[in-house]
């Protein structure tokens, strides 16, 4: 007689119980996508056929932009430990839900598409006997709050908190788990912790629909460094193998190219291509940022600088306040080619 395994059943927990203390403010309620961060991630969830949607919450949560028939699927869920932290949300949620296993996701992920559930319910099924899924990103990042939980953890989890003990690695080091190496798409773990972040992935999702992204490099006075940023931002971008095109925004009435000046640096340092725009440029009418935008969708490279003190398109990297040592990394975040900032 041929034994058929159970259908594995599948729930999503979203943990949105924090107290968002380095963000200033409620993550979940953050703008995204005409909406806000919790209802996009609940949306983004239907590409997924969860059984259950557990939602921890330690709030009144509704959302009118929640399709009905998805709605009927989220259920709220309050702290039995408050203040523990992502375990006390975890605990909570296990204790009410039904599924086997849960897929655990901070609100906080804006890229996150739940491509990795389907190659890690395979896993489950080659090894039945694990309990934890921990996804590892860059340098071998653990990501805990995008990973998959048994809910056979469930005792151990509210034994941890009757202890005192609220680390979330305390769950999944002690149980069978699996790590996978998730580095080659990293930023489905990029989280919004700080108003910094959050700039951060706003301008990355811009970029992500234009069809030339851009990056501004800013500062707030002439002479704060832009063009040396600019040119050593060139230089290594071209040596990875990126056609970079750079723009300057002037402010002089008149502007030309000569030896030397900022444009002659940027062509040295190996833009593809060199433009300048001062207010003689720009149409009547139209404003300068917009006008900069234009332009550079009009350049044939990957990515565009756009050197400026006031004006430029959104994301914009303050020179003066950026790490010189990250600020190629930073710029392929931005403009989507590369997968997190490190």
């Amino acid at each position: 007689m041929i034994k058929t395994l159970r259908p594995l059943s599948l729930g999503l927990i979203i943990l949105a119980g924090g107290h968002s203390t380095r963000m200033g403010r409620d993550k979940a309620a953050l703008p995204w996508h005409d909406t806000d961060l919790l209802t996009d991630l609940l949306l983004r969830s239907q590409s997924y056929p969860f059984t259950e949607r557990l939602l921890s919450i330690n709030r009144p949560y509704e959302s009118s932009d929640l399709p009905v028939k998805l709605a009927r699927t989220v259920h709220l869920v309050t702290d039995s430990y408050p203040d523990c932290g992502p375990l006390g949300g975890l605990e909570a949620a296990l204790y009410s839900g039904t599924c086997d296993f849960y897929l655990v996701l901070s609100v906080d992920l804006p890229f996150y598409d739940f491509t990795p559930v389907p190659d890690w319910v395979k896993l489950l099924r080659h090894q039945p006997g694990l309990q934890a899924i921990i996804p590892r990103t860059e340098n071998g990042q653990e990501q805990p709050l995008a990973a998959l939980y048994s809910r056979q953890l469930l005792p151990t989890a509210t034994d941890l908190l009757q202890k005192g003990e609220y680390r979330l690695r305390s769950l999944y080091q002690a149980v069978p788990a699996a790590y996978v190496d998730e580095t080659f798409r990293s930023a489905l773990y990029f989280n919004i912790n700080t108003p910094k972040a959050y700039e951060a992935a706003k301008g990355r999702d811009t970029n992500s629909r234009r069809q030339v992204p851009v990056v501004t490099l800013t500062a707030p006075n002439s002479g704060d460094g832009k063009t040396t940023a600019a040119a050593a931002a060139i230089t290594e971008l071209t040596h990875r193998g990126y056609q970079v095109a750079y723009i300057k925004s002037s402010h002089h009435t008149v502007a030309c190219h000569k030896t030397g000046s900022d444009t002659d640096r940027a062509r040295k340092a190996g833009a593809v291509s060199v433009c300048l725009c001062s207010p003689a440029d720009i149409p009547a009418g139209i404003p300068k940022e917009d006008y900069i935008l234009f332009l550079s969708q009009q350049q044939l490279a990957d990515l565009v600088l756009v050197e400026s003190r006031s004006h430029g398109p959104f994301p914009q990297i303050d020179v003066t306040q950026a790490d010189g040592s990250r600020l190629v990394n930073d710029i392929l975040f931005l403009t989507g080619y590369r997968s997190s900032v490190i």
